[in-house]
């Protein structure tokens, strides 16, 4: 009966510790479900790129897409922030169209893109584009520009793919400001227009005058409204990342009133400072292809030229010379030069045959105004006035350096204001020093 027991007794022993193995091999089991249902394993490249091309086919069921993505590799971005983001790329497609493939840049084509977006770009966006991997979208219909539909993922420093969170908030940001920018501009809102001026990008400081700046105001509203032919819902995105937003508006007359395309740039710099590239160009107006004259109207460039004409309109010149014959004639008597005709502060330059001081004929070419308070071009500049004075009347002329063009037939005119930058007024103006109002060819 003891051996019995005792044989019993090890039975039960061994089923124990049987019993406990499994347990523990369960427990372990478990656990290692439990881990690998709340780490997703890690996407590659073409599984995160195409996770956003399906968020882009089909918005609605983005939110599953982005739950696929790995924690670890949206950096803390937010679904409403990636649904906001996938919004803007849908936006770039062309309408009614769909997507077709995706391709993942490579190559001399990668390195080209991203060079690009270097060149224009602070250090702080140029750690994230020198790591980033260009993506493009394929879809039916054509895109205006010509330019393919592309979206950047970056990667860590181990190499491993990702979606930036700062990347994607800066372009929301970069979309959101250009969205309100162009409804100022619909709306024909002068106080917003003003606002929003100080983030245009300009070669010269902007004025602090706010008459100066009203004019500038009224002057893009009137472009906008008159030149800006596409809605806003024709233009074209035709590219977005971290810095640089860029429009294409298919659809605006020229100063020829020839249609043509025109493109307004927003950026933004590693200090979140958002600012425009959308220049507009003062054309030179006709009214100020006149030489004025104590307040009177006197000739106009190209018009033909004789001596009564300017002796009865500014007296007797100081001096009149000639240079040398110009137009390969080799013609010392009938040869056509350049007459250089000067009074007090001012010089007016023809064009033609001379044969004397009293007797000469030909087309005015340049009139020059440097210490004339009696001389001045048009009816209301003069060369005793200040950069602000040239910008009342031409508000965009400082984005040309104070030079002003006007086309007519197969001539090109051209008004060239100099200023003394040496001198500049306590209020910020500048004083104009000459006024070079010249008729060129085209092509000058």
């Amino acid at each position: 009966m003891t051996g019995i027991a005792s044989k019993k007794h090890r039975r039960s022993a061994v089923r124990s510790w049987s019993l406990l193995i499994v347990c523990c091999l369960m427990a372990s089991v478990l656990t290692s479900c439990s881990r690998t249902r709340f780490q997703k394993k890690k996407v590659d490249v073409p599984e995160l790129a195409r996770l956003v091309v399906d968020s882009i086919q089909d918005i609605n069921e983005s939110e599953q897409y982005f739950n696929r993505i790995p924690e670890e590799q949206k950096d803390g971005l937010s679904y409403s922030e990636y649904y906001e983001y996938i919004r803007i790329l849908q936006n770039m497609m062309p309408r009614s169209s769909r997507v077709v493939s995706f391709d993942i840049v490579q190559g001399k084509e990668k390195d080209d893109l991203l060079s690009a977006m270097l060149s224009n770009d602070t250090e702080e966006y140029g750690r994230l584009i020198r790591g980033c991997i260009p993506v493009q979208v394929t879809t039916t219909g054509e895109r205006v520009s010509g330019t393919p539909l592309l979206f950047y993922l970056q990667t860590m420093d181990d190499g491993s793919v990702y979606l930036s969170r700062p990347w994607i908030l800066s372009c929301l940001k970069l979309y959101a400001f250009s969205v309100n920018y162009f409804e100022a501009y619909a709306n024909e809102n002068v106080t917003d227009v003003i606002s929003l001026l100080s983030f245009t990008e300009v070669p010269e400081p902007l004025p602090e005058s706010r008459d100066v700046l009203k004019e500038k105001a009224k002057e893009m509203i009137r472009f906008y409204s008159h030149n800006v032919k596409s809605k806003y819902s024709e233009y074209e995105m035709i590219s977005i990342d971290a810095s640089n937003l860029v429009y294409l508006q298919p659809e605006v007359l020229d100063t020829q009133l020839q249609t043509s395309v025109r493109q307004v740039r927003f950026r933004s710099d590693s200090d979140d400072k958002i600012s425009v590239v959308d220049p507009i160009e003062s054309e030179l107006r006709t009214a100020d292809l006149y030489l004025y004259y104590n307040g009177r109207r006197t000739v106009r460039i190209g018009e033909h030229a004789a001596p009564s004409q300017l002796t009865n309109l500014f007296g007797d010149p100081i001096t009149i010379s000639c240079g040398p014959v110009m137009d390969g004639s080799f013609d010392n008597e009938n040869g056509r030069r350049n007459i250089l005709i000067r009074y007090s502060g001012f010089t007016i330059t023809v064009y033609g045959v001379y044969h004397g001081e009293d007797d000469w004929e030909g087309t005015y070419t340049r009139f020059r105004i440097w210490d004339s308070e009696a001389a001045g071009i048009g009816a209301s500049l003069r060369v005793n006035q200040t950069s602000w004075d040239i910008l009342t009347r031409y508000p965009f002329a400082d984005e040309t350096g104070f030079v002003l063009e006007l086309s007519i037939d197969n001539d090109l005119y051209r008004l060239t204001i100099d200023l003394d930058r040496d001198h500049a007024n306590k209020d910020g103006s500048v004083p104009i020093s000459t006024m070079i109002l010249s008729r060129l060819h085209e092509g000058s």
